[in-house]
């Protein structure tokens, strides 16, 4: 009696765990894409994130409040490489005090992703952002359209 209780216990967990890999919401163990717009909810500014030579990178494209317009161009994240399903790691540079930090890209969902830097790998700061349009895909090459906005010098 207790091999069939034994053998009965591992057949349901066999089938609840199918169950829950079949029933999962599509794409829930796939990466979901960063590359489009995305707006940063406390100042209205909008940035492209897209690809530059395999790596992801973003820039300031548009801004509402006239004080952050000459942003606009800006790159703040430069070289980020992917470092799990749905996360990023670069170099995210921050307009407001002039420096340069470890940057962490890590998307929630496809709509929304947070944005975190890092000192030394211990202090970090970051907020979440939503997203404003769905990435522009080349048709033939599959790759994410980069922004024909010039890069500022920083």
């Amino acid at each position: 009696m207790k091999h069939s209780y034994r053998l009965s216990l591992l057949s349901s967990f066999a089938l609840l765990a199918s169950a829950l890999a079949l029933g999962s919401p599509a794409g829930a163990n796939e990466s979901i894409d960063p590359h489009g717009l995305w707006l940063r909810p406390e100042g209205g500014v909008r940035f492209s994130f897209y690809d530059c030579g395999g790596l992801l990178c973003a820039k300031v494209v548009g801004a509402t409040k006239a004080e952050d317009q000459s942003g606009v161009g800006t790159v703040i994240l430069r070289g980020a490489a992917k470092i799990s399903a749905n996360e990023w790691k670069g170099k995210l540079y921050n307009a407001e005090d002039g420096k340069t930090y470890d940057g962490f890209i890590t998307l929630k969902s496809d709509s929304e992703l947070t944005v975190k830097g890092c000192l030394m790998g211990i202090l970090c700061s970051g907020e979440t952002w939503k997203r404003i349009a769905a990435p522009a895909v080349a048709a033939v090459s599959g790759k994410a359209h980069q922004p024909a906005v010039a890069d500022s010098a920083q």
